[in-house]
């Protein structure tokens, strides 16, 4: 079975795929296409085949338990793991300030720790 643009992931073995509403359109990097993961309770998941514009898919065998409207950790941390924009650039072949510039303003921002007086 194949996924995504141009066939761009074949599975080799039975696989339990979701669908997140996320992609380039958001800023997060084509280069991640079949590179990168992401984290779904708790647990890093592989990104299938290649990012859209407004989606990516991703293999949460491992998470028996997901749902759909469960979270999903792009950059960050979740459980005891966390992907930074460090390792998201890695994947990418690019530095982590590309990565965080290139999010967008569709994505809302959540802003932690101490603020100027």
């Amino acid at each position: 079975t194949s996924l995504s643009y141009g066939r761009a992931f074949i599975a080799r073995r039975r696989m339990r795929v979701a669908t997140l509403t996320a992609g380039y359109g958001d800023g997060y990097l084509r280069a991640a296409s079949n590179r990168a993961q992401v984290l779904v309770g708790g647990k890093r998941c592989s990104v299938l085949g290649r990012v859209t514009m407004d989606q990516m898919m991703v293999d949460v065998s491992r998470v028996p338990t997901v749902r759909p409207g469960d979270e999903a950790v792009l950059i960050g941390r979740q459980g005891g793991d966390e992907i930074t924009a460090g390792e998201l650039a890695a994947w990418c072949t690019t530095v982590p300030w590309e990565v965080l510039t290139a999010i967008s303003y569709r994505v809302p921002r959540i802003y932690r720790g101490s603020q100027a007086a």
